[in-house]
């Protein structure tokens, strides 16, 4: 296949954007530095459920709602970088206000500041549901397929160093007597507002190649019903949305964990710093792993392995009884399950794409996953009638389905040739 003259300049440019990115959003992490802000506001668990349900660990539910909009208004366009760049600042922008805004009201009207920071995280993630279209577009012409498993590999490998490092500078600015609430968290998200934009300047840069598209945009009823036509003809990319969804039930127990280490197994508070570290340590070292099944053996064994991962993770939790050390291997095994959900879906899913269709199967992809984003909550309401045990135990169940569906799944490239 002839390689694109600009591969090597769209490959760093992209992994730049990767590693920036994801040292950004580290600053202003969705699982500790938000919530936290928020408790600095209101005392209302609610809210604070709510943000998370917004922008998610890197997705949220608003990000869902523009996704097969922004693919049928793609599918005719041939170069679809100019919305990416729209995108993308609005994106930055939000950062920048966040900033901006908590120095100016996080104190004084704490209640407003609540709802700025809410509203400015939903337009987060909302223009982050457009962006994904033509990000996803632009880097599947540009990466050719036997490349993107380094290409996302390094991203999460090199963003996770990044992210390590982020954390331990917000515990600096947290502990730091001379920078009083709410300075701290101002100097936090102007951090996370300066890598954003840098990491989306590296993403302006990409060179993005051509592509032979639709000729024209199709009425929406007439692009949903050639949508659902895809998902009844391709039924290789329709059992790996199952897969997704049934193995995304991991997240039902995923904010439990730690809990149950504290109140059950009865480990010290100073475990949850253990645990976090090892996590972030199992997540950066597998990236190398994934990377290299992705490119040499197909991104439907790095699917099938990261099933497997996912299922071995309550089960852990649920027979390692005090033994701290054979618990922390849960917190291993998430960060290896985030890092091969990261590499193997994307691949896969960009890998089974008919290139011309290529914004369909994308936005199907986010639209269509969005059960995976109501998990948390789900298991949130199980949490107030069942022991925590039990819904490891029903977690579980739910994964084995999904594993034992992924056997069905076909290696896309061998498909497409």
């Amino acid at each position: 296949m002839k390689r694109d003259k600009n591969l090597k300049w769209n490959f760093f440019v992209g992994l730049m954007h990767g590693i920036l990115f994801n040292g950004g959003v580290a600053f202003s992490s969705t699982t500790t530095v938000i919530p936290a802000f928020l408790n600095m506001l209101t005392p209302s668990s609610v809210i604070i459920g709510f943000s998370y349900m917004i922008m998610g660990k890197g997705r949220g539910i608003l990000g869902v709602i523009p996704q097969l909009f922004v693919a049928n208004k793609l599918e005719a366009v041939k170069y679809k970088k100019p919305l990416l760049i729209k995108a993308i600042t609005v994106r930055a922008i939000s950062w920048g206000l966040l900033a901006f805004t908590t120095l100016l009201f996080a104190k004084s009207h704490p209640t407003l500041m609540v709802w700025i920071l809410i509203s400015l995280l939903g337009l987060f993630t909302f223009m982050g549901g457009v962006a994904a279209i033509p990000f996803s577009d632009i880097f599947g012409k540009a990466i050719p397929s036997e490349l993107r498993g380094r290409f996302f590999g390094l991203r999460g490998l090199l963003g996770g160093i990044l992210a390590i490092i982020a954390g331990l500078i917000v515990k600096g600015i947290l502990q730091n007597k001379h920078l009083n609430f709410p300075k701290n968290y101002a100097l936090i998200f102007f951090l996370s507002f300066v890598f954003v934009t840098a990491s989306y300047i590296f993403l302006s840069m990409v060179k993005e190649p051509a592509e032979e598209v639709h000729k024209e945009t199709l009425p929406f009823k007439l692009f949903i019903k050639k949508a659902i036509s895809i998902l009844k003809n391709d039924r290789n990319f329709s059992n790996f949305l199952i897969v997704q969804i049934l193995v995304g039930a991991s997240s039902l127990s995923l904010p439990f964990y730690v809990i149950y280490a504290k109140r059950v197994l009865h480990f010290s508070k100073g475990t949850v710093g253990i645990f976090l570290t090892v996590q972030m340590i199992g997540f950066v070292v597998s990236n190398l792993l994934w990377a290299y099944l992705s490119d040499y053996k197909g991104n439907k064994i790095v699917v099938q392995l990261t099933a497997i991962v996912a299922l071995t993770i309550p089960l852990i939790a649920i027979f390692s009884r005090n033994n701290l050390l054979l618990f922390s291997l849960t917190f291993l095994l998430i960060g290896v399950m985030f890092s091969g959900m990261s590499v193997g879906y994307q691949n896969f899913m960009l890998d089974q794409a008919i290139p011309k269709e290529r914004p369909t199967y994308i936005g199907l992809n986010g639209t269509l996953t969005f059960p995976v984003l109501t998990y948390s909550l789900i298991g949130g309401f199980l949490a107030r009638f069942l022991p925590y045990s039990t819904i490891f135990y029903i977690t579980a169940a739910i994964v084995l389905t999904g594993t034992i569906f992924s056997l069905k799944l076909k290696e896309p490239r061998v498909l497409r040739r």
